[in-house]
């Protein structure tokens, strides 16, 4: 039983997607691409050059819900009847596509206004039109714990949010194999800001993916691996030297947005132009903003910054008093 990576192009600047091929009893996709003519054409190529088309795959396994990754799950079943799998409440986010994309587009916007991001102006779309996924509908829903059997392989579902709130990840634990979507790269991955997958209101409560994606990491960091398999870039063969540098990275940046807040106010997407040498385009705001206000609240939790709300919900920073 053979896995195979294809490299699937994309229409951002991500670049390709790495889709995973499981030549076994089901023959199985792990990810999909995008919906985009260059995308489809190339999974087409790459089933045909292993003696596959799309109407033979079987089982299709999607990690989260960066349209990147599985845009093109809803042709794909419909083309193959292909059972679909997807984490518990992001099957829900499937189904609701494209309100639960557009509902993310406003979260993002709001949360640009409330730290200082209003100039910004393309908050809403900056993950790529609609028209790159159509509504999925999840067969089998997958929990945290459960296998995945196939005739010559278990697959381990972890739950891994951090990068997005959906991130799944598949351990064979058998031969040492992690298939880790964007959750361990090569570079590091960004620990996105978005709603909760059910799309329940947050009542003002600002997710902490930052404080999640560390976590994960540390849950992953204990596994016994050879390789991890990632969404995108080549494999990481040590999976546990390149987890210490991620966090220790995430170290280094707490103490420099520390140096950067003062005693006067400031707003997070101040502090992470000031970071930044003031250069950043529309599209960088929300990540830098994602990655700025990750590490704010770690230096609240320290004791070392406040956060100040005035009554409309715009948020200021500033060192915390000795």
């Amino acid at each position: 039983m053979s896995v195979s990576c294809f490299s699937i192009p994309t229409p951002w600047a991500v670049g390709p997607v790495n889709v995973y091929l499981l030549e076994d009893d089901p023959l199985t996709l792990i990810d999909t691409g995008p919906v985009d003519a260059a995308s489809l054409g190339t999974l087409e190529r790459e089933l045909a050059a292993h003696g596959h088309r799309v109407e033979d795959l079987e089982r299709v396994v999607l990690t989260h819900q960066h349209v990147d990754h599985w845009g093109l799950a809803r042709d794909i079943v419909d083309r193959s009847g292909a059972e679909l799998c997807a984490l518990a409440g992001f099957d829900g986010w499937l189904a609701r596509y494209p309100a639960s994309l557009l509902a993310e587009d406003d979260f993002a916007g709001d949360l640009l206004r409330r730290h200082g991001g209003d100039e910004v102006s393309n908050a809403s779309g900056y993950r790529g039109g609609l028209e790159y996924a159509a509504a999925a509908f999840v067969d089998r829903v997958l929990r945290d714990g459960d296998v995945l059997e196939s005739a010559d392989r278990r697959l381990r579902v972890l739950y891994r949010p951090g990068h997005s709130p959906s991130d799944t990840v598949l351990h064979d634990e058998e031969r040492g194999v992690l298939f880790g979507a964007d959750h361990v790269m090569a570079w590091p991955s960004s620990a996105i800001l978005s709603p909760p997958l059910d799309g329940s209101p947050t009542d003002g409560r600002r997710p902490r993916p930052l404080a999640d994606y560390q976590a994960s990491l540390r849950a992953t960091h204990a596994l016994e691996l050879d390789v991890i398999l990632p969404g995108h870039g080549d494999p990481v063969h040590d999976h546990r030297a390149v987890i210490d540098q991620r966090l220790s990275r995430y170290d280094r940046l707490t103490a420099g947005v520390g140096e950067a807040v003062g005693p006067e106010p400031r707003t997070a997407v101040e502090i992470a132009r000031a970071l930044r040498g003031g250069d950043l385009d529309d599209y960088a705001v929300f990540f830098a903003l994602c990655d700025v206000l990750g590490h704010l609240d770690a230096l609240i939790d320290a004791g070392a910054a406040v956060e100040h709300r005035d009554e409309d919900g715009a948020s200021v920073f500033a060192a915390a008093a000795a």
